[in-house]
């Protein structure tokens, strides 16, 4: 073993061969290695102090390559002085190496698995805001349901708008009772159907392991509101049929529909001109647009008729919304690409005493007692009662599937009175003019509202 005081100027002369070690006679342990290369590296090899029963084990230490500058003879072996001290003292500088490196190494996993972690609860968190449950249930669970419109709607107005930015599995029962009173301070009926709403969400939300547990259990639904018996005089229809006049398009002529047939809001806002027969005064409103799910034909009167062919045609509907383009959710069966006019509370609330734009001046309908469009339809069958239509008739008139249509004789009797429905309509509509007009009643109808 080749041994030589090692100088910068001895290492630098030393010439490229096979790989060959020059120990320092000035320090043992310390050398220089040469490689086939020319490279030349101090070196530090020494044998480490093995535990009880463990044979020895010899460790080379790489100190750095000679450059003259960053490494030179004096530099590498007072570095090799700190290793063969640290030896010296029991030390194992490479096992310290390795375990220093394996430490570091299971830090910087510990720190992408801890990183890893938190990017998928950051995730998970933004996953299942509310809000954002809510939606991805909307389109999922209630698209192309008849009634899933109508349970968006109530939960984007009520429990998204309440809890937007919270967390799904944070929403508690505590919250869900606070929410459901504040509601039936406004209204009974939109309460129960909010929380209808949320327990369909939640029991969704159960399914697909989002949450474990519903907040509205052990909540008690709110009470189905009072039946409402509101009908209106025949003042008051003349009254209304005012208001219609002063409201103009579109909520003019809808609510001069609603007085005339007898049919659901969204039925008529939502009248399309493939939907009518003008030659044979028929409305034939899809199944996809009603309540039951039945096909409904509603013969029009002359008094009817008259109101839709003065509608500008705009399209395929006859009341089309602002945004008529396009829709958010699934439509139902038979309804248009476009969207029917929207806005029935403003339209009510101008009715109800608001100034209209244009005039300033409250409608002749804001001193009436509270009433509602709904209240029209529940007029209509009153009224026809009154005119001693049977029951039968009016029930298909409205398209109910309650009452005398529901239970066996739903089943089993198929006839549709449209005969009957026609003459009961048009008596109807001749009825509606002669209270506009201020004209004596026909004969046949009882003196049972002032």
């Amino acid at each position: 073993m080749a041994t030589h005081k090692l100088t910068d100027g001895c290492v630098e002369a030393l010439e490229r061969n096979k790989d060959r070690v020059i120990w320092d006679a000035e320090l043992a342990r310390f050398g220089v290695r040469v490689t086939p290369a020319g490279k030349r590296l101090y070196i530090v090899q020494y044998r480490a102090k093995p535990a009880p029963g463990v044979p020895s084990t010899t460790r080379k230490v790489t100190i750095g390559e000679h450059d003259g500058k960053l490494w030179n003879v004096t530099k590498a072996r007072a570095a090799a002085r700190r290793i063969l001290g640290t030896v010296d003292t029991g030390g194992d500088p490479v096992a310290e190496r390795i375990a220093q490196a394996e430490a570091d190494r299971l830090a910087k996993a510990r720190a992408a698995d801890q990183a890893t972690r938190d990017a998928d609860e950051a995730e998970a968190r933004e996953r299942d805001r509310f809000e954002l449950v809510a939606e991805r249930y909307i389109a999922a669970a209630l698209a192309g349901k008849k009634s899933g419109p109508e349970m968006a709607r109530h939960l984007r107005r009520g429990p998204i708008k309440a809890w937007e930015g919270r967390q799904i599995g944070a929403v508690r029962r505590r919250d869900v009772t606070e929410l459901m009173d504040e509601i039936r301070k406004r209204s009974l009926a939109t309460a129960r159907l909010t929380y209808a709403a949320l327990r369909g969400l939640f029991g969704w939300c159960i399914e697909r392991e989002i949450v474990e547990h519903s907040p509205c259990d052990h909540v008690k639904a709110p009470p189905r509101p009072p039946a409402r018996d509101r009908v209106l005089s025949d003042a008051e229809l003349r009254t209304v049929w005012q208001g219609a006049d002063a409201l103009g398009q579109p909520f003019g002529p809808i609510l001069k529909l609603l007085m005339l047939t007898g049919q659901r809001e969204a039925e008529v806002a939502g009248m399309t001109w493939m939907e009518l027969d003008l030659d044979a005064a028929t409305w034939i409103i899809p199944k996809g647009r009603t309540k039951n799910g039945r096909e409904h034909a509603v013969d029009l009167s002359p008094e009817a008729l008259a109101i839709i062919e003065a509608v500008p045609r705009a399209g395929d509907l006859l009341f089309p919304g602002r945004n008529a383009p396009g829709r958010k959710h699934a439509r139902p069966e038979g309804e248009p690409t476009a969207r029917p006019v929207a806005g029935f509370s403003a339209a009510k609330r101008i009715l109800d005493g608001d100034v209209t734009r244009k005039t300033k001046e409250k409608l002749p309908t804001a001193e009436l007692a509270p009433w509602r469009f709904h209240d029209l339809r529940r007029t209509v069958a009153t009224g026809l009662a009154e005119m001693r239509f049977r029951p039968e008739v009016i029930e298909r008139v409205l398209n109910h599937a309650s009452g005398v249509t529901g239970g066996l004789v739903g089943v089993y009797q198929r006839w549709d009175y449209r005969d009957e429905r026609k003459a009961a309509l048009e008596a109807w509509g001749k009825r509606v003019a002669a209270i506009v007009s201020g004209e004596a009643l026909p004969s046949n109808v009882r003196k049972l509202r002032a």
